[in-house]
């Protein structure tokens, strides 16, 4: 019965809300909230990038309290937002340069 994505306590980075983002030391409500837009304007996010945003290295105790496995959905999600947006845009200029002189 014993998960380790499930385990009591675990700090699932890419994954929770902010509410349990600020379990983690040196986050607060405003980088709570930071890390779920980053998130989902970036994609899942790594130790690096999370000790970038407080500020200072990770311990090994605070580590064996973070969970950084991938969410497939912010992949997903982050992919989708980056060529869904963008091609109507990329069609708007031929018309300005068929026009040109």
């Amino acid at each position: 019965m014993g998960s380790r994505n499930m385990s009591p306590g675990l700090v699932r980075v890419n994954f929770d809300p902010p509410q349990t983002l600020m379990l983690i030391s040196g986050i607060g409500p405003k980088l709570a909230r930071v890390i779920v837009q980053l998130r989902q304007g970036s994609g899942n996010l790594d130790l690096d990038t999370l000790e970038v945003l407080i500020g200072r290295p990770l311990s090994e105790r605070e580590l064996d309290q973070l969970d950084f496995a991938e969410n497939p959905m912010l992949a997903a999600a982050s992919q989708s937002s980056g060529t869904e947006e963008h091609p109507s845009r990329s069609r708007a200029p031929e018309p300005m340069f068929e026009s040109t002189p």
